[in-house]
């Protein structure tokens, strides 16, 4: 259960504990819980709670009163909670389901304990003329304010400048791209055409047998001489243009395969673009004769993908595992999106790559980093069934990653790459997230300097 507490509300728990301990009780009961919410509330939060007219020292006696044992110098062996505690650590559990929230808040235990008129912490509330109605009120009218059912993400109102495009030409002079490119334009002659596609492109990589991928695609029954019969028995070439508004030297579907080919080399960590990401970027597009060419042969592209995936990784890289669990944050809030936010929690759920070590150090925790983005995107009133997207700021910290790690001469995106990217970006949430949890942007990079040496 008390995973799901923030700080704050852990605290008051502990407090109810050590008040229970001081008392010499054996359990925990609503009413320390009580005295717990009104030791750890200051300012205008005690205003809010009345507890600015309450004398502490009459609220310990009616409390003491109310669980009817004198203070007992002797400490018990141990505490436990009281079924009435328990009543109300479970009600908060509802309240904050109520008011969409995914932590316990202060909030709620305060809410839970003014509402819940069978318990002791109730009959003591009575006795100091309390206006508990607009004390309810109040906490459920700040509990409406930060309700974010319609919230639209920040991140994914900018406009996208799509780095992926920008950096086309850079792709191209890639080694192993150009040599397949390259093989590939030489048969448009052969067949009369002058656009490249998808299908002269995989027919490249088919003939090369050093490439690792087409002993894969051997293995799986994929020979160049079962594409090529596949492919002379095709009489129209329509299916490379789906979706076309105007021609390039590449057609429409084959330049998209190569777009989702700079993609999936980001996504699983490198910044080498392989034959093999070629191969992943036609499966994703799910368009173009190359597709339809495999997709005939092998049935089911799904499980081919995973296990195409699973051959280029071998181990599970850094870089994917972090962009699985950012996905795994947005679903848990019932976000579709993945903004730099979630990125960053994506880095410090991973926990032992470069990045996460060094956030460790400067006192950033997973858990209260949750709690500072669930503040600024809130918490999704229904489940996010779609696929999760990345906002153009993410998209935009991927990319500076990608160059980060390929002007350094690495072979893998890592987790510092990434944690650096964001730096750059002052103001995505990401770095919100980090300025409310006490750090900046020279703290971070010294950190990541200090850990790269260390290693």
């Amino acid at each position: 259960m008390f995973e799901k507490f923030t700080q704050k509300a852990i605290e008051i728990v502990t407090q109810a504990q050590e008040e229970a301990l001081k008392f010499g009780h054996s359990q925990i009961c609503s009413e320390h819980l009580l005295l717990a919410l009104y030791i750890q509330t200051k300012g205008v939060q005690a205003k809010i709670l009345g507890f600015d007219k309450v004398e502490r020292s009459k609220l310990i006696e009616e409390v003491n009163f109310s669980i009817g044992a004198k203070i007992n110098p002797s400490v018990p062996h141990s505490v436990t909670f009281s079924q009435s505690a328990r009543n109300i650590l479970d009600e908060t559990l509802t309240i904050a389901k109520k008011y969409s929230s995914r932590f316990i808040l202060p909030q709620h235990i305060a809410l839970a304990l003014f509402s819940s008129k069978n318990s002791g912490s109730y009959k003591v509330i009575k006795k100091f003329d309390l206006d508990e109605e607009k004390i309810i009120s109040n906490l459920t009218r700040l509990l409406d304010k930060n309700k974010k059912d319609d919230f639209e993400h920040p991140e994914s109102a900018e406009e996208s400048t799509n780095p992926t495009l920008q950096n086309i030409n850079n792709f191209f002079k890639e080694k192993n791209v150009e040599e397949i490119l390259n093989n590939a334009a030489s048969k448009l002659s052969t067949c009369g055409y002058e656009i490249l596609g998808t299908e002269q492109i995989l027919q490249s990589i088919l003939e090369n047998e050093n490439y690792d991928v087409t002993k894969f695609l051997e293995e799986k029954g994929i020979t160049k001489e079962l594409f090529l019969e596949k492919l002379n028995g095709i009489s129209s070439r329509s299916a490379e243009f789906e979706n076309s508004e105007k021609q390039v030297i590449f057609t429409p579907n084959a330049f998209k395969a190569m777009i989702l080919a700079i993609d999936s080399a980001k996504e699983l960590g490198s910044v080498e673009i392989k034959p093999e990401h070629i191969l992943l970027g036609m499966i994703k597009s799910k368009e173009g004769i190359a597709y339809n060419i495999l997709k005939d042969i092998i049935k089911d592209t799904s499980v081919f993908e995973e296990k195409l995936t699973k051959e280029i990784t071998g181990k599970t890289p850094e870089m994917l595992s972090i962009l699985r669990l950012a996905k795994e944050e947005a679903n848990n809030i019932n976000r579709k999106y993945i903004g730099t936010e979630m990125l960053l929690l994506g880095i410090l759920a991973h926990g032992t790559g470069i990045g996460a070590i060094a956030l460790h150090k400067l006192g950033i925790t997973l858990k209260d980093a949750r709690y500072e983005v669930e503040k600024l995107v809130g918490y999704g009133s229904e489940p996010n069934e779609e696929n999760v997207e990345y906002t153009p700021r993410a998209k935009k910290a991927l990319e500076c990653a990608y160059e980060i790690a390929k002007s350094h001469n690495k072979t893998k995106i890592m987790s510092e790459n990434l944690l650096y990217a964001i730096t750059r970006q002052k103001e995505c949430l990401a770095m919100k997230v980090l300025e409310a949890l006490g750090t900046d942007v020279l703290e971070i990079k010294y950190g990541i300097r200090k850990e790269l040496e260390a290693n």
